[in-house]
């Protein structure tokens, strides 16, 4: 008989344990639905789900966050809504104790929200626009870093491929990827042709995988560095065995930190030349697999060991372009000096999430331990610039998009407060659920994007008839 206690108060083991299994059920019902070609509204994929949400919405055990992946990934809430089941089913489980008070407000919030992120992600109708067609210049997507936060951006790919295209097909409409850090790892992926779907199952796997979990002062005095190094090692490896930037058909910008001089200098993986056409060969030597430039855009002092690159030592391209905006600029302007310009069509920035406002704890002290407690102190805050807390780049990218008439469009949700590292299900759950409330409160922001995709990818016709409706 299953236990009435609340979800939460089950051991760390269950609970991962359940979530594991649910992991392994989402996979199973996107695969479903990617090999029978469904749509949103019809997809196998989709009714699976939905009847999963339905099912274990009465379990005792069930967990808000196994409803928060569900709907994340694409189950329909509306059989809960329909005549208050949810609430009455709800009501019953709090008088029976497998939800308590703790809980429940939570669970009330899926209710009163779920059915509102579902529509506007899932249902809306999507702009009709020709997927082949060529644009005038190059479309840049550029991705932050953010350790874990990468999840965020993942997310926030999903909800704007889905409500604008009614698919995963947002990454395809880009020809250009700039990515740092955990952006490199995205950028990658996808070039790679993961599905959006694919790179979330590919972030929630490898948490678990690459960081420990420890404190600041353990990693910076004990082997968690030299561990966690060979495990994003090995998990990169498997992600990409051979794979390598020359062989790729699309533009790629890497960016990493040099620190093998004084100062240390900026390092930028490519996989084209400032003087030849794209496409064209280029020097096998300089030729680089994914999973080393990735490894050496991913490593962050104090979490992962450098990367040996010939005479270089790389470290996380963060201290240097965290927001890569400023990389995909530096980039665009050495084709001008080399009198072989490239024309932006437009520009995609996806975030992984801006905290808020909050006031800050700190203590000094003289003893060992409080000595111990500064240096890790120090250490957060060093990394919290590093991952993104300063936006004058992004600030001054949209400037210079303005000025030269470039589109130009970010998605980066407020109120994200988790540590690069973070392997907890639940504060990553509600990371992704603070991340699908600020999308469906600020849809404004992707419709935005949608405006710029359809006046660079419809057809003048459509483009015309669609001016004649509306007028």
């Amino acid at each position: 008989m299953p236990s009435n206690r609340c979800a939460h108060q089950m051991s760390t083991k269950k609970k991962a344990e359940r979530v594991d299994s649910m992991i392994t059920f989402l996979k199973s019902a996107v695969q479903s639905q990617k090999e029978k070609g469904g749509q949103p509204d019809q997809a196998p994929g989709n009714a699976m789900m939905t009847a999963k949400l339905l099912e274990l919405w009465s379990v005792p055990q069930s967990t808000i966050t196994e409803m928060r992946l569900l709907l994340t990934l694409g189950a329909d809430p509306a059989p809960l809504l329909k005549d208050d089941i949810g609430e009455k089913i709800l009501a019953d489980r709090m008088d029976n104790g497998s939800v308590c008070e703790e809980c429940a407000p939570k669970f009330k919030a899926f209710l009163e929200f779920s059915g509102t992120i579902f529509e506007e992600m899932f249902e809306r109708t999507p702009i009709q626009i020709n997927k082949t067609k060529k644009v005038d210049g190059v479309m840049a997507l550029c991705l932050d870093g953010g350790g874990m936060r990468g999840l965020v951006s993942v997310v926030c790919l999903l909800y704007a491929s889905r409500r604008l295209l009614g698919d995963e097909s947002l990454p395809n409409l880009f020809d250009w990827f700039i990515g740092t850090s955990t952006g490199s790892m995205l950028a990658l992926s996808m070039v790679n042709k993961k599905s959006i779907s694919e790179c979330f199952f590919q972030y929630w796997d490898m948490k678990s995988q690459i960081f420990l979990r420890g404190s600041t002062v353990k990693r910076l005095l004990g082997d968690q560095v030299a561990v966690q190094t060979k495990n994003i090692d090995k998990v990169l490896e498997e992600c990409f065995p051979t794979e390598t930037l020359q062989a790729c058909s699309t533009r790629l910008t890497i960016p990493a930190l040099d620190i093998s001089t004084a100062p240390a200098r900026l390092h930028i993986f490519r996989n084209y030349s400032f003087t030849k056409p794209f496409g064209v060969s280029l020097n096998e030597d300089q030729d680089i697999l994914f999973r080393e430039a990735a490894r050496a855009s991913s490593a962050a002092p104090t979490y992962f060991e450098p990367f040996v690159y010939g005479t270089k030592v790389l470290v996380d391209g963060s201290f240097v372009a965290n927001y890569p905006l400023n990389v995909l600029f530096k980039e665009y302007d050495s084709f001008s000096r080399h009198q072989n310009p490239l024309h932006l069509a437009g520009v995609l920035s996806i975030g992984t999430g801006e905290p808020a406002l909050a006031e800050r704890k700190y203590k000094s002290g003289k003893s060992i331990k409080a000595k111990a407690m500064n240096i890790g102190h120090l250490s957060t805050l060093i990394l919290e610039q590093v991952v993104g807390q300063d936006l004058t780049a992004v600030e001054m990218a949209q400037e210079r998009c303005h000025a030269h008439n470039i589109p130009f469009n970010r998605l980066s949700p407020k109120g994200i407060a988790v540590r690069i590292d973070q392997i907890d299900d639940a504060k990553l759950m509600e990371m992704i659920w603070t991340t699908l409330m600020y999308l469906t409160e600020n849809v404004h922001e992707i419709d935005q994007l949608g405006e710029m995709i359809y006046k660079l990818k419809s057809d003048p016709t459509e483009r015309k008839r669609r001016s004649n409706t509306v007028l």
